[in-house]
C-alpha cells in the first residue's frame, strides 16, 4: 500500500510539474494589457465594443496615476469595473483542449475598496484555488492570477469579467489578461497518474497470488 501511494504521489508531482512548465499563452486575447483606447493620463467610462473589448455597466480604462487611482498597472493602463453589473468580454479562438486564464488585478485605493468579481468562459464559471468570486486583496499593486486548469473545445469562446458589487462605491482594476494553453505533455502526465496507479496495484495482487 506504501509503495502504491509513493508511485501515485511520484506520477501527480510530475504532472504538477508539467502543469506550471508547459502552460503559456496563446496569445489569442486582443489588446490584454488594455492600452487601447489611450487615455493620456486620464479614464474614460466606455459602452460597447472598443479596442477588441466590450464594455458594459460602469466599467472603462483608466491611466496609471489619473483620479481613478489605479498604480503600477503593466503598461501605462488598465480595465476597471465598478459597482454591480460593470462587465467586460471579449470573443477568443481556443485551438488546444486543457487551458487556463491568467490576468493582473488590483483593488482601488478609494471608497468602497475593491469591487467581488467573477471570470466566466462562455456560462462557466472559472475556478481561482477553488474561489469563482473574490476581491483583489492590494489596492497598492496589482496580483496576478491563474485559473485552475478545465478542458474547452476547440472553436470560438467568450471570456468575461464581471463585478458584482457591494457596499458603497467598490471598483476593481483589471489588466495583462492571459489565455494560456496546456500542450500535451500536461495531458501525457495526467495520463501516466493513472496508468502508474494501476500498474502498481497490478503488481501488488501478483505478488500476492
Amino acid at each position: 500500500m506504501k509503495h502504491i501511494a509513493h508511485t501515485i504521489a511520484l506520477a501527480f508531482a510530475l504532472a504538477t510539474t508539467s502543469a506550471g512548465a508547459f502552460a503559456t499563452p496563446i496569445n489569442s486575447v486582443e489588446n490584454g494589457g488594455f492600452e487601447t483606447p489611450a487615455q493620456n493620463g486620464g479614464y474614460s467610462y466606455l459602452n460597447g465594443s472598443v479596442g477588441g473589448w466590450t464594455y458594459g455597466g460602469s466599467s472603462g480604462v483608466a491611466a496609471n496615476n489619473s483620479p481613478f487611482n489605479v498604480v503600477n498597472a503593466t503598461g501605462a493602463q488598465a480595465a476597471f469595473l465598478q459597482q454591480p453589473g460593470a462587465s467586460i468580454s471579449q470573443m477568443f479562438n481556443f485551438t488546444k483542449s486543457l487551458f487556463s486564464v491568467s490576468f493582473s488585478a488590483e483593488s482601488r485605493n478609494y471608497g468602497g475598496g475593491g469591487n467581488p468579481i467573477s471570470v466566466l468562459v462562455d456560462n462557466q464559471l472559472l475556478s481561482f484555488a477553488g474561489l469563482t468570486t473574490f476581491t483583489p486583496g492590494s489596492k497598492t499593486s496589482f496580483t496576478t492570477y491563474t485559473s485552475d486548469l478545465i478542458a474547452l473545445s476547440n472553436g470560438n469562446h467568450t471570456l468575461r469579467f464581471i463585478g458584482y458589487g457591494g457596499n458603497g462605491d467598490v471598483t476593481s482594476f483589471i489588466d495583462n489578461v492571459k489565455v494560456n494553453a496546456v500542450p500535451e505533455p500536461l495531458s501525457l502526465s495526467l495520463m501516466g497518474l493513472g496508468m502508474l496507479a494501476l500498474g502498481a496495484s497490478r503488481r501488488k495482487k501478483a505478488n500476492k497470488a
